[in-house]
């Protein structure tokens, strides 16, 4: 009764108000609303008239009933987000939310079903019932996927093959205040994810209340964490803390042994739909448990059980939304210190000029002489984690000397040139570190050498280095080339190339042509010395031929390599590119596939944010495609078209309404009433 009257004390703050959804050239929503709740129910709103059908596929995910409404191929997927418990530990537990996160749950999911009774026929009929616990599991379905990818890897020192577990990447950087024009940090936020499929982001800007946020937020989840905020940015990549273990199980009849005991394995039953058909048949399934954690596969009389110290948590959400309204770096830290996102590399910058890291994650203490990196024994009960380690435990490090910071996915030693943050300071505990001194690969360390070298850096100049496709080291081949061949009008060429991989850069694309005409055993980033000059000049000869033969006499860049959705009429010329096969990633990710005879990015780039930490914030951001999923809306792609192909990014206008009004292409008023939330 105590929680229930703190929950009322929350929603009539906007009962009876108004929502303002405005809408700028690319159809960005910008919410208004009197507090938060308003705002989250603007979110819901605008979530589902963009793109409803992969909000609701969002919830089945998680909760794993995709099987049920779209066939067999979900089935293992569905499985195992059952063997997580998401939606059975999220029911249990969603009244330990804060008071003020349920209500802004409950006002996000009123304005989705909202939309949905407006317009009863863009509702699928496979579309679930929407619960507020969905919110929950859907925020444990994001985080899984990091330390379940941990826990795959510890099951191939086994012999076992997992599971897929999709790849995360991102790049993140910060520069101190000294490095900038503006005399304030400057912050990068720009994750690397697929463009389709549940991780696509989702454009937003909200207001309400202690609520001024901007950013991209996952479709189901009612608000951003990856943006910034009046007071803030927050950027984070893959990378952080080893915080699961797989255990190696005796079992037989039913039971595990530990410590010399014989104890039941718990069993858990489950009915999994699967459509086949006009019809669903459900299958029964047994989940198996050891106090380590769910069985995920046996072999050779073993059965292999994984422990996730997240199992229990429910209350990122919570967290996410101290994050966003942090007023400073020691609130964002407090925040932070709840420890319910998942091992990431976290940078924050402030408004007050602070820049800041952690090697964020929950992560067990271990016993020492435990080797985390392979199952532990489970039978013996001599690894078992005897805590958590305290926030103040983690990698972490505030206004280097250095005045910038940058983690492409790479250790805490190559983040920074001389970095402070070596392994040997973490060496009682080396899984809290968890890297070595491992140098960055091509696209960090490109990215490295931008921002050690940046000084006085504007505004532009800031979005140049986000969307750098600069090629490191690509000096030592031209030097290769022209000792090989220093005569040749193509050699001439590559030598004289910018070493960018721009959309219009001829030379770009025949450099590339080069090294994919190279073995696969010379095509790395530096020239091995095992590559002769005659292999050299072959390869020069045949890359050349392909250019004359495979495309027209005016051909660049961006015409190989392109960006448009799927399904889309366009595409459109695109520079940078992660083009490992070819040793030449840049700072500007994106990965490509062929369609006919075009390179069509599919991932990387996902939300790209440049933030000013000036008072109040200044930023600009773009995403690859559009923000919307209605093929006739002109935001299908128009972000493709028109900013992202010419990587450009456009205005947020953060808390400058009079500039924003001078965009709006749309503008929507919700009436918010008393009954606009409930189950």
């Amino acid at each position: 009764m105590k929680r229930l009257c703190l929950l009322l004390l929350f929603l009539p703050l906007a009962y009876g108000a108004k929502v303002t959804i405005l809408r700028d050239e690319y159809g960005v929503p910008h919410i208004f609303a009197k507090d938060a709740v308003g705002a989250a129910y603007g979110s819901g709103y605008a979530q589902a008239e963009d793109r409803l059908e992969e909000l609701l596929k969002n919830y089945r995910r998680a909760e794993g009933t995709m099987s049920e409404a779209f066939g067999p191929e979900f089935f293992r997927d569905d499985f195992r987000q059952r063997l997580w418990r998401h939606r059975l530990v999220s029911e249990q537990h969603y009244k330990d939310l804060s008071p003020q996160t349920r209500a802004i749950i409950e006002a996000f999911q009123a304005g989705i079903r909202r939309y949905m009774q407006q317009h009863p026929a863009a509702v699928p009929a496979w579309a679930p019932k929407i619960e507020p616990w969905q919110v929950v599991a859907l925020g444990r379905y994001i985080i899984w996927g990091w330390p379940e990818g941990e826990a795959a890897e510890k099951l191939q020192h086994a012999g076992i093959q997992p599971d897929p577990v999709a790849y995360h990447g991102s790049n993140e950087m910060l520069l101190a205040p000294a490095r900038t024009a503006m005399h304030a940090p400057i912050a990068v936020v720009d994750p690397h994810l697929s463009w389709y499929g549940p991780f696509r982001f989702y454009e937003i800007r909200l207001y309400g209340g202690e609520l001024a946020f901007s950013g991209a937020c996952i479709l189901g989840l009612p608000f951003p964490v990856l943006g910034h905020s009046r007071y803030a940015s927050i950027a984070m990549t893959t990378g952080g803390p080893d915080t699961s273990d797989v255990y190696e199980e005796e079992v037989q009849d039913g039971k595990y042994k530990f410590r010399g005991e014989w104890r039941p394995l718990e069993m858990r039953h489950e009915k999994i739909g699967v459509k086949v058909g006009d019809k669903v048949d459900w299958k029964d399934v047994t989940i198996e448990s050891t106090l380590h954690g769910p069985i995920a596969a046996h072999k050779n009389g073993k059965a292999y059980s994984i422990a996730i110290p997240y199992a229990d948590e429910v209350k990122l959400i919570d967290e996410s939304w101290q994050m966003v309204t942090a007023h400073n770096l020691a609130e964002m830290k407090k925040a932070l210190a709840m420890l319910q996102l998942m091992a990431q590399n976290i940078m924050v910058g402030t408004v007050d000029g602070d820049i800041y890291y952690v090697r964020n994650g929950r992560v067990p203490v271990r016993p020492k002489g435990c080797d985390t990196a392979k199952p532990l024994p489970g039978a013996a009960g001599t690894c078992e984690w005897q805590g958590l380690h305290p926030y103040e435990d983690l990698v972490q490090i505030t206004n280097p000397p250095q005045g910038y910071m940058q983690n492409c996915n790479v250790s805490p030693f190559a983040m920074m040139k001389d970095s402070p943050l070596t392994p040997d300071k973490y060496a009682e505990h080396p899984y809290i570190y968890n890297e070595g001194r491992t140098s960055a690969h091509q696209r960090a360390a490109m990215a490295l050498d931008l921002l050690d070298a940046a000084h006085d850096v504007t505004a532009e100049q800031a979005i140049g280095i986000a969307f750098s496709p600069q090629v490191w080291h690509a000096e030592l081949w031209q030097d290769r080339i022209r000792k090989a061949a220093p005569a040749g009008e193509f050699a001439k060429m590559l030598a004289g190339w910018n070493r960018r991989n721009d959309a219009d850069s001829r030379p770009a694309l025949a450099f590339y042509l080069f090294k994919m005409s190279l073995t696969d055993a010379h095509r790395a980033v530096d020239p091995p010395d095992s590559l002769t000059d005659d292999q050299i000049r072959k390869a020069l000869e045949r890359a050349e031929a392909r250019l004359k033969s495979e495309f027209p006499p005016d051909a660049t860049f961006g015409k190989l390599f392109r960006v448009g959705r799927q399904g889309g009429a366009h595409t459109w010329p695109v520079g940078g590119g992660s083009l490992r096969e070819a040793g030449m990633a840049t700072p500007r990710a994106i990965s490509f596939s062929a369609v006919g005879k075009e390179m069509v990015g599919h991932s990387g780039q996902t939300s790209t944010q440049i933030v000013i930490l000036t008072k109040p914030p200044q930023s600009f951001m773009v995403i690859p495609l559009g923000e919307s999923d209605h093929p006739d809306s002109p935001h299908f792609d128009d972000q493709a078209e028109k900013l992202f192909s010419m990587s450009r990014a456009k205005s947020t206008y953060f808390l400058n309404r009079k500039e924003l009004e001078k965009h709006v292409t749309a503008r929507e008023v919700l009436p918010f009433p008393a009954g606009a939330i409930r189950k």
